[in-house]
């Protein structure tokens, strides 16, 4: 089977720092409705940095028994709801069987479960609990919602940093072409927000440590960025073969034209300064989509708020799509929900495809003071207008990963 199938995007399911579903998030990128607060408890107290994008209140029980509940790590249970909500919003009934798949990649995977055995059997390891690996292990969100739906396809799943989502998506997109699948569950779920990682990204000079109203300390592209905010959640997509969706008169939010990976072979955190990975990546997914540089009406960057990422995403997008007002317009969705680490570019994905579904692009938040060195057309204070007919969705991790994805509108 050739790579000649046309891969559709027909549902869309969140976990998210704003709400669930794919409305909640939608309207907090409009509304500027931040997900991002201060963390209490005696746990974060020394802390270098205190703010977090959390979920609170999560409530499982809708979506799965308790005893299931148990046997997995905080980021499959995210999985698992953003998985169901997808299906769901895809106005699928039955998944099971051999012609769907399911890949779900992470950053992080069960590292607060991890901790937590570690610390309580540190004297005596010999009593660590039998779930010790299915709770922590990173493939146990894809095997979990492959129990849950019945999925005996192809079920993968990888750890590939902050582009881990995106990563994900392409993977779902090249596993339809192949023809291996006529439907993928396709994303990446997160929840890190543990003590030990925020100090550790702290000190690594990532993290924000600024205080203040916990809604202005994400400000990606902006003057007076000090770092970003790390958030929990999980994303999904329903991806589909478009001979398979249309046979079933399935809603399609935008056509997946195109993905691109590369690696700045680098540095195990810093981005390469000159942001000439990532450009390998924009060029690759624009060449696979056939679509030229000025047929991109929209960007969603990855724009993470730290002085050297932002800089280096803005000259790889500039020397490819234009600088300036020649640029079409940019947003940074992370202003508003925190950085969801390996989820995040799922989360950019699902953002890319409503942007081409309703044909507006979300205004940047707490972009007051845009910086001169990031030369791109950040849009701010109202929506722009979706004019051409790709999205671009752009994710970069540490270790130099990069993963571009072009959507088409229709």
């Amino acid at each position: 089977m050739t790579d000649s199938r046309t891969v559709v995007i027909t549902g869309i399911g969140i976990v998210g720092p704003t709400g669930n579903g794919h409305e909640a998030l939608w309207s907090s990128l409009m509304e500027h409705r931040s997900g991002i607060r201060r963390l209490e408890g005696a746990e974060y107290d020394a802390l270098p940095a205190r703010h977090a994008a959390p979920i609170e209140d999560f409530d499982l029980t809708p979506y799965m028994d308790k005893r299931a509940a148990r046997r997995m790590g905080r980021f499959a249970q995210f999985a698992i709801v953003a998985a169901r909500l997808a299906v769901a919003d895809a106005g699928l009934d039955d998944i099971s069987g051999p012609r769907t798949g399911i890949t779900i990649h992470t950053g992080a995977g069960g590292i607060p479960e991890g901790d937590d055995e570690v610390i309580k059997h540190l004297e005596k390891p010999e009593r660590t609990g039998p779930l010790y690996v299915p709770l922590v292990s990173g493939n146990m969100a894809a095997a979990n919602a492959a129990i849950q739906f019945g999925v005996t396809g192809p079920v993968t799943a990888g750890v590939g940093a902050c582009a881990a989502g995106t990563i994900a998506v392409a993977e779902g997109f090249h596993t339809l072409q192949r023809g291996d699948a006529d439907i993928m569950l396709a994303g990446a779920s997160d929840a890190a927000l543990t003590p030990y990682l925020m100090s550790s990204l702290a000190n690594a000079g990532a993290l924000s440590t600024a205080e203040g109203d916990p809604s202005t300390l994400s400000r990606p592209f902006d003057s007076n960025r000090t770092g970003f905010i790390p958030a929990e959640g999980a994303a999904m997509l329903v991806l589909e073969t478009l001979e398979h969706a249309e046979a079933r008169g399935a809603r399609i939010y935008a056509t997946l034209a195109g993905a691109g990976l590369s690696c700045d072979a680098f540095h195990v955190t810093a981005p390469d300064p000159n942001g000439a990975g990532a450009e390998l990546a924009i060029r690759a997914a624009l060449s696979k989509s056939g679509l030229a540089p000025n047929e991109i009406g929209a960007v969603v960057a990855h724009g993470t708020g730290t002085q050297l990422n932002d800089a280096s995403e803005a000259g790889a997008v500039g020397r490819i799509l234009g600088t300036g007002s020649d640029c079409p317009p940019v947003t940074a969705p992370k202003a508003v929900l925190g950085h969801g680490l390996g989820a995040a570019g799922a989360f950019s994905a699902a953002i890319g495809a409503l942007i081409a579904h309703h044909g507006v692009v979300p205004p940047v938040m707490n972009l007051d003071n845009p910086d001169p060195a990031c030369d791109i057309n950040l849009v701010q204070g109202a929506p722009a207008t979706l004019d051409q007919p790709g999205v671009m969705i752009n994710a970069f991790g540490f270790g130099g990963q990069n993963a571009v994805l072009i959507l088409k509108r229709g």
